[in-house]
């Protein structure tokens, strides 16, 4: 499984590098509002096996078509207003601060997602029942690779609910804390 790691990951960087936009981190805008490549293209990797999947027969093609329908509009809200912010991360590590109206906007998005936090947990919570149906499915019909996928799946959904959504308030509240006059 980890040789199969390995060589995913590897054609994954490829693909990035050679056809789908892939900026290295060190030329990337700074004072920019965008959605880390690596969140958007795990999004895209996801929905394109879930994809293939819904095309298999099997029990599991059903799961991966409710799975899919679900995960595109969660996808859509979160690179919308949750995890643009950490595109910033890099410049705040740096001891920059984004201009005023980066600012603002990074404040009104996590007031977005403090405000869709209890749809977006249910979301989540959602998508790991179904990638956990998918593991049991996966096991039963000796699938170690759907079993895998799906296995990273529910992991990623518990990464951005446990990382990546309370990173996105803390740069806002960072960010607040800044531009505070002080007493």
């Amino acid at each position: 499984m980890r040789k199969a790691l390995v060589l995913a990951s590897g054609a994954l960087l490829a693909a990035l590098v050679l056809g789908s936009g892939f900026v290295h981190p060190a030329s990337a805008q700074t004072n920019h509002l965008m959605v880390p490549q690596s969140i958007r293209f795990e999004h895209n990797a996801i929905i394109e096996r879930l994809t293939m999947e819904t095309a298999k027969p099997g029990g599991g093609a059903a799961v991966a078509e409710r799975l899919l329908v679900l995960v595109k509009a969660h996808f859509a809200k979160e690179e919308e207003f949750v995890f643009p912010p950490l595109g910033l991360l890099d410049q705040i590590e740096a001891g920059e601060m984004p201009s005023e109206a980066i600012g603002k906007a990074v404040i009104e998005m996590a007031a977005r997602t403090r405000a869709a936090k209890g749809d977006l947990e249910q979301e989540h919570q959602q998508i790991f029942s179904m990638a956990n149906e998918l593991v049991q499915l996966a096991t039963r019909a000796s699938e170690p690779e759907l079993r895998a996928f799906a296995t990273d799946l529910a992991f990623h959904s518990l990464h951005e609910v446990e990382i990546l959504q309370p990173t996105t308030l803390l740069i806002s509240e960072y960010l607040q804390a800044e531009t505070l006059p002080s007493h």
